[in-house]
């Protein structure tokens, strides 16, 4: 059996949050959460833990419905979360000028 794609970190606030998994068992990556006991307040139990453990926010970043959301697309988003804005990785030089985002609206 492969390893999960997931660090201990995420799979711990999974078995904290998830009330049919229990300490002992690890998620399947593609079995939906909702396997699990997953409903609508322990996703928003998960990803406040989620944030809260990793230093990220995931807000409007969880789009999937409930019933069908798994455990590896859920890893996916807070994975993406955790790589650095594409603005960071640029040269400085070419860097936009600091200030309000043209794109802001308000």
């Amino acid at each position: 059996m492969a390893s999960a794609p997931w660090n201990s970190t995420f799979e711990t606030v999974l078995q904290r949050g998830l009330p049919g998994l229990g300490k002992d068992k690890a998620p399947v990556a593609d079995e939906p959460l909702e396997t699990y006991g997953l409903d609508s307040l322990a996703l928003i139990g998960i990803v406040s833990a989620l944030e809260s453990s990793f230093g990220i926010s995931l807000a409007g970043q969880v789009v999937v419905p409930v019933r069908s959301l798994t455990a590896g697309q859920l890893w996916g988003i807070v994975s993406a979360a955790l790589q650095p804005a594409w603005d960071t990785l640029r040269p400085a030089s070419r860097r936009a000028p600091q200030g309000p985002s043209p794109w802001a609206i308000a």
